[in-house]
């Protein structure tokens, strides 16, 4: 996974907007590294994790799953790029937008493929500090 071009935000000044790009960093990194465990612990217990090709999955448990089926094909990588972070004016919610390349085997034809997507992230306010994904959305183009 390519996760050397930092990812940017729309305010560098803002403590809350960098604490959410940097979280988003975190789980680039663990899933660069292929630990499915500690990206699915940036999930909020309640989170909804959508992909494109399958259901989308409801709880940690189910989307610490579909992260560890992701990390069983030795063919997946992500490219990300183009980053936005936003921060409600309440300060208890974000979004993250970033346009991706999803490199993975398709299951239908076993052949490498290379799809070019855009996700969308929402991130809340724990109440210990930390930001956590509710929501994680990926929309492939074409």
């Amino acid at each position: 996974m390519n996760t050397s071009k930092p990812l940017s935000t729309t305010n560098r000044n803002d403590p809350a907007t960098d604490a959410v790009t940097r979280t988003a960093q975190e789980i680039l990194a663990a899933l660069e590294a292929r630990d499915s465990a500690k990206a699915a612990s940036y999930y909020a217990p309640d989170a909804v994790l959508a992909t494109p090709g399958r259901p989308a999955v409801r709880g940690r448990e189910a989307v610490s799953k579909a992260i560890r089926n992701d990390m069983a094909d030795p063919n997946f990588t992500l490219s990300v790029s183009d980053g936005k972070t936003d921060v409600a004016a309440s300060g208890d919610l974000a979004y993250r937008r970033v346009s991706l390349t999803v490199t993975y085997t398709n299951p239908q034809t076993t052949q490498v493929e290379n799809a070019a997507a855009t996700a969308l992230t929402v991130f809340r306010k724990q109440a210990d500090g930390r930001w956590k994904v509710v929501e994680d959305f990926e929309v492939r183009a074409g």
